[in-house]
């Protein structure tokens, strides 16, 4: 009987910690009831050059797409993601991700989309969109990544 109930309360314990594995829709959060539009804004991501947050000319037109998604949702509010490739230290990958989330944020807000519905965060290395380990993974990993916290 003791040991029915120490796996009855191992397998609350555990589930859902295993619910937790799953992989995350792109773009973060639930993808449920999504539409192309949302789904565009969460999967276009604004890349930089290596060592770099300036804004790229060719990035230019994803970010008015952006704008223009935000402001036809005027309730949207988002998260904008600071990425860089493995390369170089935490801090300094840390640092030059907010640097990136806050270029295209300044974009964002220099268009007229109000800054109250926009927050910036930077995770560096740690959450690379390919794995890689080569020039193709890390031009994919330097990125600004927007994220839908509610519409």
């Amino acid at each position: 009987m003791r040991k029915l109930f120490f796996l009855a309360v191992l397998a609350m314990i555990l589930a859902p910690l295993s619910l937790g594995c799953q992989k995350p829709p792109q773009g973060g959060g639930d993808t449920g009831g999504l539409t192309e539009a949302d789904r565009q804004f969460l999967n276009d991501h604004v890349y930089f050059d290596f060592d770099r947050y300036n804004i790229r000319s060719d990035q230019i037109p994803t970010l008015q797409a952006k704008v223009s998604y935000l402001n036809q949702n005027s309730s949207a509010q988002a998260e904008i993601q600071g990425h860089c490739d493995e390369r170089g230290t935490e801090a300094y990958n840390l640092a030059l991700g907010d640097r990136r989330a806050k270029a295209a944020y300044n974009y964002v807000v220099g268009q007229g989309i109000s800054g109250g519905r926009l927050t910036t965060i930077s995770y560096g290395k740690d959450r690379p969109l390919s794995p890689g380990d080569d020039e193709a993974s890390w031009a994919l990993n330097r990125r600004a990544q927007f994220v839908l916290l509610g519409r």
